[in-house]
């Protein structure tokens, strides 16, 4: 799977927002990023890590809510930075519009 095909997925869920510029506040026009595979944990305290692709941060500071893509169950997922600077996945949600709303 590549970054244009996870991008495909999310302009054909986002076509059905009326205003892409103010989802729940969020101006996806500036929160959308190109998918980039990062190493995540779980948010259960294992020492496994894997790669998602991250497509989403909340805040230009990376503090805030991220969305990844799980290429394996093609899902999307919420995840947050650790205190020592690591992605800790919270959760799959489902689709990307589903992850969006359970922020």
């Amino acid at each position: 799977m590549t970054a244009e095909d996870i991008r495909d997925i999310i302009n054909s869920e986002i076509i059905a927002e009326p205003d892409i510029n103010n989802v729940f506040g969020l101006d996806l026009t500036k929160c959308l990023i190109e998918p980039t595979k990062q190493k995540y944990k779980n948010a259960n305290g294992s020492i496994d890590v894997y790669e998602l692709w991250t497509v989403l941060e909340e805040t230009e500071d990376g503090n805030g809510y991220k969305i990844y893509f799980d290429e394996e169950t093609k899902m999307f997922g919420l995840a947050i930075n650790s205190d020592k600077d690591e992605l800790i996945d919270i959760g799959i949600y489902g689709t990307f519009l589903q992850t969006l709303y359970s922020m």
